[in-house]
């Protein structure tokens, strides 16, 4: 009597454990449905625009010191008050570093480009194709307090003060442009004003204080066919970044359509193979200024390959 007692209280649990797994189950699918529907298209735009951290491995090919690697660490903290609001904001205190392959391997004046970032919608909340403009206050500067050129006229990139602030004005949208499925493409145009103030004074018609900058910007994702898997996994598989920027003003004696002094550009393709999870593969083409502080006056050409991750989901 007492073990089929057991039995039909068992047989009464049954229904009530079905239940509570259906609807634990359930439950999982809308909390992963309720963070695709909080990550409007507007600020999935906005993760979209903003820039990877990576490292790459030794100084690649091309025409820059040997080094261990370069790296950008490029954290960002997204503002926002809601998830139907139009406007938005990104703090980033971004790092960049080259450790150079000599003795006790320095890192020598890593770059500082902390900036902050705005944000305002013009399409429709409801449009998948966002437009929206930004504004953009950032600092650039190496942290150094030395003469800006040696005793001999060069240009002191061990302990010269390079420093500037600047103002970037633009307008991005993203628009499917290439013929495949599973794609997100991200289209940027900007112009970037360097500011007198906080502007050192040995750049004055050295730097361009005016720039055309244009980003495309492709991800693919990896097909699914499970609705499970395409919730959980929304990272891209493969990236494609082209980008452009074209510097006006008088600096070096360049005339205005001198290309080989005036336009910068990069070529980059990621790819994140299946065992790695928030990391890519990538490989990278760069022509133009040298970016990094106190290298301004050379121009480059690299290839390198590297590590890197998604801010992008």
């Amino acid at each position: 009597m007492k073990a089929f007692l057991n039995i039909q209280t068992t047989m009464k649990r049954v229904p009530i454990l079905f239940v509570i797994v259906f609807f634990a189950h359930t439950s999982l699918f809308a909390q992963e449905d309720s963070l695709l529907l909080n990550e409007n298209f507007f600020f999935k735009a906005i993760r979209a625009n903003q820039a990877d951290s990576y490292i790459t491995f030794s100084q690649g090919f091309g025409n820059v010191e040997p080094l261990i690697f370069e790296a950008l660490i490029s954290p960002y903290f997204l503002l926002r008050t809601s998830k139907d609001s139009r406007w938005g904001a990104t703090l980033s205190p971004a790092i960049m570093i080259r450790m150079y392959s000599e003795k006790s391997f320095p890192v020598r004046t890593p770059s500082y480009m902390p900036h902050i970032t705005f944000y305002h919608q013009l399409s429709s909340r409801a449009v998948e194709n966002v437009k929206y403009l930004f504004l953009n206050i950032a600092h650039h500067s190496n942290g150094q307090d030395g003469e800006f050129f040696n005793k001999d006229g060069s240009y002191n990139v061990i302990t010269g003060n390079f420093a500037t602030n600047y103002l970037e004005l633009g307008m991005f949208f993203n628009k499917n442009i290439v013929p495949f499925t599973n794609t997100n493409e991200y289209f940027q145009t900007s112009l970037e004003y360097h500011l007198d103030l906080g502007h050192e004074e040995e750049l004055r018609g050295r730097y361009s204080n005016l720039r055309w900058h244009n980003n495309l910007r492709i991800f693919r994702f990896p097909s699914y066919k499970s609705y499970k898997k395409l919730i959980l996994d929304k990272t891209p598989a493969i990236q494609t970044r082209i980008e452009t920027t074209w510097m006006f003003g008088d600096f070096n004696n360049a005339s205005f359509f001198n290309i080989k002094e005036r336009l910068n550009f990069s070529f980059t393709i990621a790819y994140k193979p299946k065992f790695l999870s928030d990391v890519s593969l990538f490989a990278n083409i760069y022509i133009g200024q040298d970016y990094y502080n106190m290298y301004f006056f050379r121009r480059i050409s690299v290839f390198r390959i590297g590590l890197q991750a998604y801010s992008f989901k």
